[in-house]
């Protein structure tokens, strides 16, 4: 089939959900399928790919996605393209436009539940309550459009109910391609890192931004203490990187942090090989792909149990899950620091966990849901007239 996918962002943009459509489209395209992204363009940047469409747009903020300009929305990017499915990424005007453009062609919409954007009032400091209830209306008119809304996680699609979405909401694992570290890699890290293979290495990889709340990683690894070894790489930037830096040279953990800066995914594994354990103190992702990334090489997880990592990580045999707290989660950091044996045995649970992961199965159940819903609106096409009145 031919699918067209609508996203707010894609490159040059580096997280979580662009390495999810990436991996998506990538595992349709081996099961026979066509995709089509169509994104706002980004200023400065081409991409050398005709299955890439780029449409014009606006961008209000450095770091942020750019928006499908106003003067744009009446562009009927789909005619007589072929397209059977439309698949929506964001609620936002590129979400927008696939409504318009799926009802003008009648065909069915898809909106794929990436992100906890009731999380993300905080950009809006002063009106922090209003900008989450204008994301939470956002996204639940968005998915009352759709014929279907997938989410990741069975506590993610209880969340969404919880909200008041009517619409059926079918849970969809997103695929995570297994890591596989280049030979060395690990002690090339090390040694980056000025970090002896004696020392346990925690990783955390992502984006350095208000709501993955590295603050409390950091001053849950400051109270460790000086007595016990551990060595933390921070892989990833963002707006919070300077600030985060600070905070280090208070908490008297400077000389025990590394911040890496922005890694290219392909080189991500090498940084997943050089740690021992992973930590994710976020209570905002829908999902925590980096928490499968790091399983598949071994890595055992602390993790903070809300949303997506609640699932993704089996508390007790692949990792810890912890309240967002930092003496919790210290806690549970100082039992795998202090126990190698623990942390061997949940590396192989993790290993074996990851597998649950694989693109290919997953986007086969997303398949389904995608001829699913085909198939229910050539069913209503072909109802009585009198009967659909």
């Amino acid at each position: 089939m031919k699918i067209a996918f609508f996203t707010e962002g894609y490159d040059p943009f580096v997280n979580g959900v662009v390495t999810s459509i990436k991996t998506l489209r990538s595992a349709l395209e081996r099961q026979g399928h066509e995709v089509v992204i169509f994104a706002p363009a980004h200023p400065g940047h081409e991409d050398n790919d005709e299955k890439v469409v780029r449409l014009p747009s606006l961008r209000w903020l450095k770091d942020h996605y750019p928006s499908l300009s106003p003067f744009a929305r009446n562009l009927d990017v789909l005619a007589k393209q072929g397209f059977e499915i439309v698949h929506s990424h964001h609620p936002f005007t590129m979400g927008q436009l696939a409504v318009r453009l799926a009802r003008k062609h009648g065909l069915p919409l898809i909106y794929t539940h990436h992100t906890m954007l009731n999380e993300y009032g905080q950009y809006v400091p002063l009106l922090d309550s209003a900008a989450k209830q204008w994301l939470i209306r956002r996204y639940l008119r968005h998915s009352a459009d759709a014929d279907r809304v997938t989410s990741a996680t069975t506590v993610v699609r209880g969340f969404l109910r919880s909200q008041g979405v009517r619409a059926p909401v079918e849970v969809v694992l997103e695929g995570v391609p297994m890591m596989h570290p280049a030979a060395g890699g690990r002690e090339r890290l090390r040694r980056q890192f000025g970090v002896s293979e004696r020392t346990p290495v925690l990783l955390y990889a992502g984006r350095l931004a208000k709501e993955k709340r590295l603050d409390m990683l950091l001053r849950s690894v400051a109270s460790l203490g000086r007595g016990r070894a551990f060595h933390l790489c921070v892989a990833g930037g963002g707006p919070m990187q300077e600030e985060l830096r600070g905070l280090t040279d208070e908490l008297g953990i400077a000389d025990r942090v590394s911040f890496c800066g922005w890694v290219e995914h392909e080189k991500l594994s090498d940084y997943y090989a050089a740690a021992d354990v992973f930590v994710l103190p976020s209570p905002a992702d829908a999902m925590g792909i980096v928490l499968v990334e790091a399983m598949s090489v071994g890595l055992p997880c602390v993790a903070v149990d809300k949303y997506g990592p609640s699932e993704v990580v089996i508390d007790g045999l692949t990792g810890f899950l912890t309240p967002f707290d930092e003496r919790d989660f210290s806690e549970a950091v100082r039992r795998l620091l202090d126990n190698p044996s623990l942390r061997q045995r949940m590396a192989a649970a993790a290993r074996i966990r990851a597998r649950d992961f694989d693109p290919d199965t997953t986007t086969a159940r997303l398949v389904q849901v995608y001829q699913d819903v085909i198939a229910e609106r050539e069913q209503l096409r072909s109802r009585p007239a009198w009967e659909t009145a």
